[in-house]
C-alpha cells in the first residue's frame, strides 16, 4: 500500500449492487437526461498530447499477447522496436483490446520519461503503468484537472465517471492547490477495491459509482488525490477517516436517494471497537478502526462546526484549512482548527481521540444533517 495508506478495500460493510440503476437516477438528480449520459451525448475522450513536440516523442503502437506481453513502440527517431514483458497476469492484460498493466521498471529507456506523465498511450499508476489502447475524460473539480481512464474494452464509461466525481465535489473547496490527478478504472485482479499513490494518482476495480448504500470507491480515491496534509502520528486515522466521511456527506448532500438516515445506518452497522484509541493504531489489531469508530468521529466533529457556526462551516471547511498548511497537523492543531471554524471549545476532541470508549457524540446530532 503506498503513502501509508489503505483505501476502501479494508472496509468491512460495502455494499456492491449498485449498478446501472443507481447511475441512471444520479444522472436525472444532477439534473442531466439519461439519454445525453447513456445516449452518446458525449463523447469519451482518448487521452491526448497537445504538446508540438508530440510528433518526435516514443509512442506505443500495439500490444500484444496475455502473460508474456509483447509491446511495439515509436522511437523519438521514429523507428521501431518492441520489449517483451514476462510473468504478466492475466487479468492485467489484453491482447484483443491491446493494453497491459506493467511495472515502469520492465519500460526500455526510451519509455522512462514518458512514465513521468499521463500520454495518450503510457498513462502512470503508482509504481505501474498502464499502456496500449485506453480512453479517458478530464473535467475541473475545484482546483484539481481528474482524468478518468479505463483500458478500452472494459465496462466503464471515463466521461460518465469523470461527470459524476465533477458533480459530487465541485460544490466543495478541498484544497487551495492546483493539481493534476488521474483516476485508472483497473481489473480486480490488483490487491485493493482502491488505491492512492503520493503522486496522485489511483486506481479504482469497482465498476459502479455509487455502491447502492452511502460509499463510493470513486469518489474515496478522489479525496484521498486531495490530502496533501502531513499528519503526525495520534492522526493517521484521519487520512481513512475523512475521505470515507466526505465521500458519504457529498453523497448525502448532493444525491436525492442518500439522506442521513443512512449515513447513520452505515454507522450503526459496524462496530466502535470502543476498546481501541484512534492515537494509537497498535491498539487496532486487524479492524478498521479508521473506517468505524474515525467516521463516527467525525460525523460528531462535523455536527459540532455547523452546530457551532450556525451553519456557516462544515467539515470539508476543516479539511481545506489542514491542507493550508505547511507543517505537520498534530492532533492540538487539529482541535484548533475545529475550533476556528465552531466557534466554540472543543476539547472533548482530544479525549475522544486518545481514549477508548464507545463514540456516542454523533447521536446527538441527530437534527444538525435533516434537510427541509
Amino acid at each position: 500500500m503506498a503513502a501509508d495508506e489503505r483505501t476502501a478495500a479494508s472496509q468491512t460493510v460495502l455494499s456492491t449492487r449498485t449498478v446501472f440503476v443507481g447511475l441512471v437516477l444520479a444522472a436525472v438528480m444532477v439534473g442531466v437526461s439519461a439519454a445525453v449520459i447513456f445516449g452518446g451525448g458525449l463523447d469519451t475522450v482518448a487521452l491526448e498530447n497537445s504538446d508540438d513536440e508530440e510528433n518526435t516523442q516514443p509512442t506505443i503502437v500495439d500490444v500484444s499477447g496475455n502473460t508474456t506481453v509483447t509491446v511495439t513502440y515509436t522511437t523519438a527517431d521514429r523507428e521501431t522496436d518492441e520489449f517483451v514483458v514476462d510473468g504478466v497476469a492475466p487479468e492485467l492484460s489484453d491482447s484483443v483490446n491491446g493494453w497491459a498493466f506493467v511495472d515502469k521498471s520492465a519500460l526500455p529507456t526510451a519509455l522512462e520519461r514518458r512514465a513521468d506523465t499521463r500520454t495518450d498511450s503510457i498513462v502512470p499508476v503508482g509504481h505501474r503503468v498502464l499502456i496500449g489502447n485506453v480512453t479517458s475524460s478530464t473535467r475541473q473539480v475545484g482546483t484539481a484537472t481528474v482524468t478518468v481512464v479505463a483500458p478500452a474494452g472494459r465496462g466503464v464509461d471515463p466521461t460518465r465517471k469523470s461527470y459524476f466525481i465533477s458533480e459530487f465535489l465541485s460544490p466543495y473547496s478541498l484544497n487551495p492547490d492546483k493539481q493534476a490527478v488521474t483516476v485508472v478504472a483497473a481489473p480486480d485482479a490488483l490487491p485493493y477495491k482502491g488505491l492512492t499513490y503520493a503522486d496522485g494518482t489511483s486506481y479504482v476495480t469497482i465498476e459502479a459509482f455509487w455502491d447502492g448504500d452511502v460509499g463510493s470507491v470513486w469518489l474515496h480515491e478522489t479525496v484521498h488525490t486531495r490530502q496533501s496534509f502531513t499528519l503526525d502520528r495520534e492522526m493517521k486515522w484521519f487520512r481513512e477517516a475523512s475521505a470515507e466521511y466526505l465521500t458519504y456527506r457529498a453523497l448525502q448532500e448532493q444525491y436525492e436517494q442518500v439522506d442521513d438516515s443512512d449515513v447513520r445506518a452505515r454507522l450503526d452497522a459496524v462496530p466502535d471497537y470502543h476498546e481501541a484509541r484512534l492515537s494509537a493504531p497498535s491498539t487496532w489489531g486487524k479492524n478498521p478502526v479508521d473506517y468505524t469508530r474515525g467516521v463516527r468521529l467525525l460525523y460528531a466533529i462535523d455536527a459540532a462546526v455547523r452546530t457551532g457556526s450556525g451553519g456557516d462551516h462544515t467539515l470539508f471547511d476543516v479539511f481545506y484549512a489542514m491542507n493550508q498548511r505547511d507543517g505537520t497537523v498534530t492532533l492540538q492543531e487539529f482541535r484548533h482548527i475545529v475550533e476556528n471554524h465552531s466557534g466554540d471549545d472543543e476539547a472533548w476532541i482530544e479525549h475522544a481521540i486518545t481514549g477508548p470508549g464507545q463514540v456516542s457524540q454523533y447521536h446527538d446530532a441527530t437534527d444538525v444533517f435533516v434537510e427541509g
